[in-house]
């Protein structure tokens, strides 16, 4: 029923809409299609590396029997959806019960700011289900470590995330460090271990083909367009594409745009540390705002295959038009879920963590990291936070149905002592605790 449910909520956006790739879309597009067609990872007929390898690669493979087409995409995106549902379901039965896998599963399924990214070809699709299992595979249901087999799984999930959003790079150090601070050390070193050191050997052919093809050891090259975005003169805390365009035009082009964009950002901030640290409140601010990017995008036409250029903006009608300029016309109704979502979620993860819920601290880890790595390093983006959002469903799913009953426990205890007789009883209790109090004193010795 929620994989209906969810399926639902996005069919819309996906039938009614015709807009094509762009931008980074595109470049993905791109990727996936050179691959395919047994050309390798190519852009503009060079290789590359600027964004990850991942979901060109396995939009390649659906590619190599449907054929190429953005229809494609946005069905794999249905699916990709239906998944992400499913293992929320999984991780907010794991913390709460059956109940609260419901509710966390329906809040995935039904959120409105999270099915206008059905439409799109971008690559949190395909990141956040891969989180979520790993997730997983990392919580057993005895609170232990997790088996071998189960840790060098979660670490073969968690080095394709890593391939598919490249700001997952710390995570291979991260998710050990807390399975040794979160379980007995001699019965959790040996799940960390296979844990990173799997992460890392699926990590390892592409950074070698990058040596080789790129000569660069770089995940990815836009890793210094990125960072420099967030650490310059002109830097605002949030994405300011004017500053440069994607040096895409050949090999040299990237891994120099690439090292020349990250030293400058270095310089920035080692030499005008105070101007880069006050840019984290916007970025922070930025990050977790919402704005009508995705429902404006659907506007964007792209011509030509070169993702930097060609943009203009194009008309429509009929049930598409009623699709995207109602929803332009009630932008309330997406913010209002937005950040009633992050901050009532919040506080219910905040709080799960605290109770040791199942799978809270993890998620709770995760969420944290992925603020404070973006605010240090990278921008403010709003699209950032999507491949998290789902971790913060099954906290505030168990907080909704969880919350009346706390309520109604803190009012019918108010309740009884309002009665009769509970203000004397309460002031027996004071008068005895003075009285043993006085007694334990020692005696008064005049000098």
């Amino acid at each position: 029923m929620l994989a209906v449910l969810s399926l639902l909520a996005r069919l819309p956006w996906v039938l009614l809409t015709h807009g094509g790739a762009s931008s980074d879309s595109l470049f993905y597009y791109l990727g996936a299609k050179s691959i395919a067609a047994g050309h390798g990872y190519q852009i503009l007929g060079h290789p590359t590396a600027f964004f990850p390898v991942g979901w060109p690669a396995f939009l390649a493979g659906i590619f190599v029997v449907t054929g190429p087409s953005f229809v494609v995409v946005k069905v794999v995106n249905l699916v990709l959806w239906t998944i992400t549902t499913g293992l929320t379901y999984a991780l907010g039965r794991r913390l709460g019960g059956r109940r609260v896998g419901v509710l966390a599963g329906g809040l995935v399924a039904v959120a409105p700011t999270m099915a206008l990214y059905a439409m799109h070809g971008t690559s949190e699709n395909l990141f956040i289900p891969l989180l979520l299992g790993v997730c997983l595979l990392l919580l057993t249901r005895d609170g232990r470590s997790p088996s071998l087999r189960r840790a060098a799984l979660a670490g073969l999930l968690l080095g394709l995330a890593v391939l598919v959003r490249s700001t997952a790079i710390f995570l291979p150090l991260v998710l050990p460090l807390w399975l040794l601070l979160s379980r007995a050390r001699h019965e959790s070193w040996r799940a960390a271990l296979v844990l990173g050191v799997t992460s890392c050997l699926v990590l390892a052919p592409w950074l070698v083909r990058n040596e080789v093809v790129m000569h660069t050891t770089a995940l990815s090259t836009n890793g210094g367009y990125t960072i420099w975005m967030g650490a310059n003169p002109k830097a605002t805390g949030g994405f300011a594409p004017n500053h440069h365009h994607w040096a895409i035009l050949g090999v040299a082009a990237e891994t120099r745009q690439n090292s020349t964009l990250m030293n400058e950002a270095v310089s920035y901030v080692t030499d005008h540390p105070l101007a880069w640290l006050e840019l984290i409140p916007a970025k922070a601010g930025d990050l977790m705002s919402w704005n009508p990017g995705p429902i404006k995008s659907e506007l964007i036409a792209q011509t030509g295959s070169d993702p930097r250029t060609g943009w203009h903006t194009r008309h429509v009608s009929g049930a598409e038009a009623t699709l995207i300029d109602g929803s332009l016309d009630r932008k309330w109704l997406f913010r209002l879920w937005h950040y009633s979502y992050w901050l009532l979620g919040g506080a219910a993860l905040a709080l799960a963590a605290r109770r040791r819920l199942p799978g809270a601290g993890l998620a709770a880890l995760l969420v944290g990291y992925w603020i404070v790595f973006h605010v240090i390093f990278v921008i403010g983006e709003p699209r950032y936070m999507l491949s998290v959002t789902p971790l913060v469903a099954p906290a505030l799913a168990w907080f909704l149905l969880t919350a009346p009953q706390q309520v109604s426990a803190l009012a019918s205890r108010g309740a009884r002592s309002d009665r009769p007789g509970s203000l004397r009883r309460w002031v027996a209790r004071q008068t005895s605790r003075a009285t043993r109090s006085r007694s334990r004193l020692p005696p008064f010795r005049s000098s």
